[in-house]
């Protein structure tokens, strides 16, 4: 008798705690195919459910019965190792956005403007963020990012409407969003696949002269800056990743250019935040993105710069 009330007594204590995790999930609009956008949304209540309860319990996500493939719940386990988080609010109501390929085929699904509050110990950034979920042609869950705030994206996009490039800048805005979670996940695997072998690297000011076959300065009298091989560059990296228990690294104030004669590639213009638990800066960073395989673009060129200085611009560059 006493063992049936206190098994009673510890299925209705733990029914709150279920509750409290459960999510719904609708979308507005954005996907044409109703039975698709059913399964999106039924994909993304099981994930953030997942993991609200996972943020609960303090324990690894649990992926069972969840369309999900093997990329992106690493990428989701990388920053969970880095720090848990839950949603924002339990009934979640957003916009979906298809993403297109330059030929005008559908490669999947997203969306975004997803807010979760962030824990743990070694995180040190801002309580509150924004998540998004990609999903492929099917309603198949392949990619999880954090999110730049929503007046920018919608800014972004905007811009991209007028100059008729905005599936171009949906892949640059999630690159670069990729770029800057790769940093916060120390993950290694993102940065050697996403510099080019040969990336022209500068992070300071020194005065000398660089001669490279095929990406430059445009001028070839001696210029200021610290230039750094991509092994170089990465090698200094992994040694922060290795030693500093968190790294915070936020981009604000996107500026996105197209090149007006080779429009596979871009310059990006953003300001970095970056934070360790030793070290903390703020400057200006500017990438060369190559988007001739739009599947996997590459890093040609970054620069860093203090904040107050001159930023470096797509002209000052010589492309192949």
């Amino acid at each position: 008798m006493y063992k049936r009330i206190i098994l009673s007594l510890a299925v209705l204590l733990s029914l709150p705690v279920m509750a409290q995790d459960d999510v719904t999930f609708e979308i507005t609009g954005g996907i044409g195919s109703a039975q698709t956008r059913k399964r999106i949304e039924t994909q993304a209540a099981k994930l953030l459910t997942a993991i609200n309860a996972a943020e609960s319990a303090g324990s690894p996500i649990n992926y069972t019965g969840i369309d999900i493939d093997n990329l992106a719940s690493q990428t989701i386990g990388m920053s969970w190792n880095q720090a848990h988080f839950r949603t924002e609010d339990p009934e979640i109501v957003t916009f979906a956005t298809t993403l297109k390929k330059k030929n005008g085929v559908i490669r999947g699904y997203q969306v975004r403007n997803i807010g979760v509050m962030m824990s743990g110990r070694n995180y040190d950034g801002e309580p509150r963020q924004e998540i998004s979920i990609d999903f492929s042609p099917t309603g198949r869950i392949v990619d999880f990012n954090f999110t730049m705030p929503t007046h920018v994206y919608v800014g972004l996009l905007k811009t991209g409407e007028q100059l008729d490039d905005l599936d171009q800048r949906l892949q640059i805005i999630h690159w670069c969003e990729q770029f800057a979670k790769a940093y916060r996940d120390k993950n290694k695997a993102f940065m050697e696949a996403i510099f080019s072998d040969d990336a022209l690297i500068i992070t300071g000011k020194l005065k000398m002269t660089r001669a490279k076959s095929d990406i430059a300065m445009n001028s070839g009298a001696k210029v200021e800056y610290v230039t750094k091989t991509k092994r170089q560059y990465l090698s200094n990296l992994y040694t922060i990743f290795r030693t500093q228990p968190y790294i915070n690294v936020k981009f604000d104030d996107y500026r996105i250019v197209r090149h007006p004669s080779k429009p596979q590639y871009y310059g990006v213009t953003l300001t970095q935040k970056w934070a360790t638990k030793s070290y903390q800066d703020l400057g200006t960073v500017f990438l060369v993105w190559d988007f001739t395989d739009e599947d996997a673009p590459k890093i040609h060129v970054r620069t860093w710069q203090p904040i107050s200085e001159e930023t470096f611009k797509l002209n000052d560059f010589k492309l192949p």
